[in-house]
């Protein structure tokens, strides 16, 4: 930890029989530049290609078409808050887990000009995205007086601190009565399956450990950012870890035992 720089590395080199091998290079091939950034990019994915230039794909079941009132008061609303021109509006459904009955809506943002290879590299999708309190804070309201911030502003904050360069556009606003997080989506999205993980169904021997140490190990460069005047709470960390890590243990083996019966028990009622 004596190098001050060392929170700002990024977990990017994997074995060849890694889990993340494969989807680091196609996340790589669908960023902007990439070889499949025209046809595999979130971008790609999400847009059509019309007589007007790039607008959002209505036959896609994750985006509702807006009435135009609300169209075109997202458009005043918003428009001082994006870096190009707003290109399309939608509204994003049946997103999230914790926040799936909160409303969010996607912006297409780029230069307003006919379509070209150049154009769409340009273009992204900004997301708007209603915020409410974390819901430990029911448990914990006094755990820090910085928790007492509206939460997008928590989360604003909270991103901004936390990653190694800063979304393209990162910010929020109070907006019919409710608070707003407005954050740019990333090209270059890939997932997995949760039986890969769980089942180890691409590396059988060691693919739960290889998706725990690398989620863990970016946690921690990412928390180690919320503070860059010095590396203590890092440090810490590492002394007090070990004395806490039976209960942890504990805690996770808790919470583990915990889905399962919710598992069971929604199984049990929609059978």
């Amino acid at each position: 930890m004596g190098d001050a720089n060392y929170i700002l590395n990024i977990f990017d080199e994997f074995e060849g029989s890694h889990i993340f091998k494969k989807r680091y290079n196609k996340a790589k091939k669908r960023a902007s530049g990439g070889s499949q950034f025209d046809s595999k990019s979130s971008l790609a994915k999400a847009v059509v290609v019309t007589k007007n230039g790039l607008r959002f794909d209505l036959g896609n079941p994750k985006f509702k078409q807006l009435k135009l009132p609300i169209y075109d008061e997202l458009y005043r609303t918003f428009l001082p808050y994006m870096n190009d021109e707003i290109l399309d509006i939608v509204e994003r459904i049946d997103s999230g887990t914790g926040s799936v009955d909160l409303q969010r809506y996607y912006f297409l943002v780029g230069p307003n000009r006919h379509c070209s290879s150049q154009a769409m590299s340009l273009s992204h999708i900004v997301e708007l995205k209603q915020q409410r309190n974390a819901a430990p804070l029911y448990y914990f309201p006094d755990l820090s007086p910085r928790n007492r911030l509206d939460p997008a502003h928590l989360t604003f904050r909270c991103q901004r601190q936390m990653q190694r360069s800063p979304d393209m556009l990162l910010d929020e606003i109070k907006w019919r009565d409710a608070h707003w997080l407005i954050r740019s989506r990333h090209h270059a999205k890939v997932g997995f399956d949760p039986e890969h993980i769980g089942l180890g169904l691409e590396n059988k021997e060691r693919g739960f450990a290889h998706y725990a140490k690398a989620c863990g190990t970016d946690l921690a460069l990412s928390h180690s950012r919320g503070d860059r005047r010095s590396n203590e709470f890092p440090l810490g960390m590492a002394d007090n870890l070990p004395s806490v890590s039976n209960y942890l243990i504990e805690i996770a083996s808790s919470y583990a035992l915990q889905v399962i019966e919710d598992w069971e028990w929604m199984r049990g009622e929609f059978q």
